[in-house]
């Protein structure tokens, strides 16, 4: 037979003895006594968050009781009145509490009355043991309370009711609606009566009073089972100071229906966080803030960017809004297959960002003293071009929340809804998706629908997958905004050389005419470039993600890839006309094993840097580097990590992530590479600020970076 413990607590209070041998209360300790067992940190943050609490002047003659399942807890409080050493009356609470959700009941079971406050007696110190047999309780007189629809029911203190009855009725209104519950019993007034499910006034002007105000009830006051904990994870969160528990509370309550934006809004604001955007307050901590609210509801995503950039010294703010998503990045990184809400909202406020960028904002007078502060204008919108730059800089960070977020998942996320535009009419589609991509795709779906239709006000996202490397998506940009596309991205996208038109995610594209064109009409029947499994968009995709040194690596990149794209054409050209290039696409467990090592190879770079500038020419050749690369240190670095993990001169860094035999042929050699150096559990992966990094530096330093040993 399983057997429960019941806990408790009650509120601390300093002791003043009577001359009759009673006591009263000499103030609050701000401390618990009389504990048997430490007090879980959800409860304490119910309590904190009001879950439990009587308002001032709602305590009756006799003890009122308030129970609630908070988290993984069945917990009760008893309410009763004492006195303070100045003779006023104050509520007092005697908590008791046990794990597990469903044990409300043999609390209340336990004993005929649970005992009231009482400094003086003591609990066992292992709390009370008992048999947690439940009964039937006969609800006849109340079934017409199990059909109520109301969020929070009072019923009539003309009805004898008890505690057990209050439960019952509040565990099967919660089952249907799969959600905690709580009740109050015996209450004249409460701090926030609509946190409860049902409600026994302790008398018939208590009842009016409830009545009135649940009629009043404020539109952003549903309640939250968790509020608290979802508080904490946020003071803690702005501070810098992320728990795995604090961002599982934001998961938790991301997926709960009812938590949304007023919910949040009502949150933050507790913490400033309007009155800092209102009021333009760039101290780090608001920032931290705002980041948080931007990451929280995706839709304030642009104006929290845009915000940053007027402000008096934007690389400040942008640092203090780079530090908290590392922070966050930490953990996120350890549980990101199990916080699949928190990847959809990043996810959503990038589509929100998009949406922003194809939106022309109204004018107002304050309009030439933004324009006036914003620097990079690429053409005659207020607002838009600063918020491409932004938003650049945004997915482009490195160790950067959205950035990771979108690399992983949105590009892939967006080349998937953009092959299923065409179908969007279908009844019902839309209605899938979140509010910022359906937004976002509705907006696109006249350009599939209207081929020859274009729109300038889509050249800033054409722009932006450029310069994010992203060719697929800058064509079909280019393709709306201008009609053409330009032809450098039009050759990196296609896998043939010497075609002027294709169709890429159904829609018709056509290259930019060149100077040659002339001699090539005989060629303009069309193509067919490779949609269908996204193959070219992942492999720029980790392309992107490889290149750590800046717009000139990116260059030597892309062109590399374009050179063998341009090669396997050629080839296929001369056999058979039809023949695409393909490769097998890099699973996603691979993908975040490489995107791992990566963040640790720059890392390396960044380390080793120092110790690559005081080698002259003449050492670097004795090392092996050629003449014209020893200004890279990100060509020097992987040179040195290739000689460490034993791989072929010729092998190319810059394929791993393209598929799974490239990787795992490094990931191998990473392995071997651990095992030699005696790691208990080699994984294959060098992991940022792991020993397998430092491994690695300290032999570069010591060998490869050391002329005179020979490397």
């Amino acid at each position: 037979m399983t057997m429960i413990y019941i806990h408790e607590f009650s509120t601390g209070i300093e002791v003043k003895r009577t001359p009759g041998g009673g006591w009263e209360s000499g103030g609050f300790t701000g401390k618990y006594i009389n504990c048997t067992r430490d007090i879980p940190q959800q409860i304490l943050n119910a309590i904190s968050s009001g879950e439990f609490s009587l308002s001032e002047g709602g305590l009756p003659e006799k003890p009122a009781m308030v129970g609630r399942q908070v988290g993984g807890y069945s917990v009760v409080a008893v309410v009763s009145r004492g006195r303070d050493d100045r003779g006023r009356s104050l509520p007092l609470y005697r908590y008791f509490w046990c794990e597990g959700k469903d044990y409300i009941e043999a609390i209340l079971r336990w004993k005929d009355k649970l005992p009231v406050f009482d400094p003086d007696n003591k609990p066992p110190s292992t709390g009370h043991r008992l048999n947690p047999d439940s009964q039937t309780v006969q609800l006849d007189k109340f079934r017409e309370y199990l059909h109520d629809s109301s969020p929070t029911i009072v019923i009539s203190p003309k009805k004898r009711c008890q505690p057990l009855i209050l439960n019952a009725i509040a565990k099967e209104r919660a089952k249907k609606q799969g959600e905690d519950y709580s009740w109050a019993y015996n209450v004249a007034a409460l701090e926030n009566p609509w946190y409860f499910q049902v409600i026994y006034p302790a008398s018939s002007e208590a009842e009016a009073l409830f009545r009135e105000v649940l009629a009043r009830r404020p539109r952003d006051s549903v309640f939250i089972s968790g509020e608290g904990e979802i508080k904490t994870a946020i003071k803690a969160i702005i501070k810098g100071r992320v728990k795995p528990e604090h961002i599982n509370n934001l998961e938790i309550a991301l997926a709960n229906p009812k938590v949304d934006e007023k919910f949040w809004n009502k949150l933050l604001d507790g913490q400033a966080a309007s009155k800092a955007y209102k009021d333009k307050i760039y101290s780090e901590t608001m920032v931290m803030l705002l980041t948080l609210k931007a990451i929280l509801i995706p839709k304030f995503l642009p104006d929290f960017l845009m915000w940053m950039q007027t402000a008096p010294k934007p690389d400040d703010c942008w640092e203090s809004c780079h530090k908290l998503q590392a922070s966050i990045l930490a953990e996120y990184k350890k549980n990101t297959p199990s916080l699949p809400s928190l990847t959809r909202n990043i996810n959503d406020g990038i589509y929100s960002l998009l949406s922003r960028l194809i939106t022309t904002p109204k004018s107002s007078q304050s309009d030439s003293k933004i324009k006036h502060k914003l620097r990079g204008l690429v053409h005659s919108k207020v607002d838009i071009p600063q918020l491409v730059k932004a938003t650049q800089s945004l997915l482009n960070e490195n160790d950067g929340l959205w950035s990771l977020v979108y690399y992983l998942y949105f590009a892939k996320d967006l080349a998937d809804s953009l092959t299923q535009i065409p179908d969007l009419w279908q009844p019902g589609i839309i209605t899938d998706y979140s509010e910022e991509k359906a937004e976002f795709l509705t907006h696109l779906q006249p350009f599939w629908k209207y081929p020859r239709k274009t729109d300038k006000k889509y050249l800033p996202l054409a722009q932006l997958f450029e310069e994010l490397s992203f060719p697929h998506f800058a064509a079909i940009f280019y393709q709306i905004s201008t009609g053409n596309v330009p032809q450098n991205i039009f050759n990196q996208v296609s896998p043939k050389r010497g075609v002027k038109k294709g169709t890429l995610f159904e829609m018709t594209l056509i290259r930019q005419k060149g100077w040659g064109d002339h001699l090539h009409s005989a060629l303009d029947a069309g193509i067919d470039f490779v949609t269908e499994n996204l193959i070219l968009i992942i492999r720029v995709m980790v392309i992107g993600l490889l290149l750590v040194g800046g717009i000139g690596l990116t260059t030597i990149g892309i062109i590399s890839l374009i050179a063998n794209q341009s090669n396997k054409a050629t080839q296929a050209s001369t056999t058979d006309t039809n023949n695409q290039e393909t490769l097998t696409e890099i699973s996603y467990e691979n993908k975040g094993r490489f995107h791992r090592t990566n963040e640790a190879i720059k890392a390396m770079i960044t380390n080793l840097t120092p110790d690559i500038n005081k080698l002259t020419p003449e050492q670097l050749t004795t090392i092996g580097i050629r003449d014209n690369v020893q200004d890279n240190q990100m060509y020097i670095v992987l040179f040195c990590v290739k000689r460490r993990l034993e791989l072929e001169p010729e092998f190319q860094y810059g394929e791993i992530g393209k598929d799974n035999e490239r990787w795992q042929e490094f990931s191998d050699a990473i392995r071997k590479y651990q095992e030699a150096k005696g790691a208990n559990t080699p994984d294959g992966v060098i992991d940022e600020g792991g020993r397998t990094q430092k491994w690695l530096e300290e032999d570069i330093r010591n060998q490869c970076l050391n002329p005179p040993d020979g490397g």
